[in-house]
């Protein structure tokens, strides 16, 4: 759908006007430079609510308090696990870095996104480069979606995130559509939550041939089913769990990795990350009665 010219101002004057996320995806500009584009996206990181496609600039995300308090929370989750690794064990969040693929001038910004310190430290530039200056590629990236379809990640996932030496995992958490407003008797929002986890080398382990990469993990952690029916998914700590293994964490770096607690669900050193903080804090966001 073609934006209005009022919502076109985010494009033309860096002012987001308000604009109604049913109509998500929005067509902003055609026939604009990658330089122009990646220019724009600065303001205010609108990048990463923004999508570019040979020359077409169009929104797909808006910013809102339930989806950057889910980015903060993973965020804040993941990278505890790392406080009392070595120091050349640790783990660097580049938040939503710019990141491209140099040969075809492809840009993402990811809504955040993690690499080894151990990869920073080998010599610049790496062979495939994620910008400029010869940095690797992140191996987790999270993605938070709200306004934005669950199709069109899976689209970012299977065709820019997961191609061959790029990332490792991608971590998709998908915010549900709120509408009705409605509440429980203890005022928690009635909220559909998904965590879906794509991974490169759990797909390829199965199928070497794969080309394309289905989550292996579907996680529902919020208060509702998908037909909007009250459900206890997540009602509580220690009951729904995302788990993310070393060796995709620390892709591409060399052996031994550093002693990460082993994780129950899969007999492998990891990390896990308990989804009920992450509803907390996207439910923190969306207010009280």
């Amino acid at each position: 759908m073609e934006a209005t010219d009022e919502e076109k101002r985010w494009w033309f004057e860096g002012i987001r006007p308000y604009i109604n996320s049913e109509r998500l995806p929005l067509v902003l500009a055609r026939d604009v430079p990658f330089k122009e584009f990646a220019k724009k996206s600065e303001n205010a990181k609108a990048g990463r609510f923004w999508d570019y496609d040979k020359g077409t600039v169009m929104i797909i995300e808006l910013p809102s308090g339930d989806h950057e308090s889910a980015i903060g929370e993973f965020s804040r989750h993941f990278l505890n696990h790392f406080n009392n690794v070595a120091s050349q064990d640790d783990i660097r969040t580049w938040g939503a870095k710019d990141l491209y693929n140099l040969a075809t001038g492809e840009y993402k910004d990811p809504d955040a996104c993690f690499v080894p310190r151990r990869l920073l430290n080998l010599p610049n530039p790496v062979l495939n480069p994620c910008d400029n200056v010869g940095n690797p590629w992140p191996t987790i990236i999270l993605e938070v979606a709200s306004s934005e379809t669950l199709d069109h990640v899976k689209n970012k996932v299977n065709n820019f995130w997961l191609i061959p030496n790029r990332c490792e995992d991608v971590i998709v958490i998908k915010l549900g559509n709120w509408n009705n407003k409605r509440r429980d008797r203890n005022g928690h929002p009635l909220h559909r939550l998904r965590c879906l986890r794509f991974c490169r080398r759990a797909i390829l382990q199965q199928n070497q041939n794969a080309t394309t990469f289905h989550p292996i993990q579907d996680i529902e952690f919020g208060s509702v089913h998908a037909n909007g029916r009250a459900g206890n998914f997540c009602s509580g700590p220690r009951i729904k769990w995302l788990t993310i293994d070393c060796d995709c964490i620390y892709a591409g770096c060399v052996p031994p990795l550093p002693p990460l607690q082993v994780l129950p669900q899969t007999s492998a050193p990891g990390v896990s990350i308990d989804l009920y903080y992450i509803q907390q804090a996207v439910f923190d966001a969306m207010g009280k009665n």
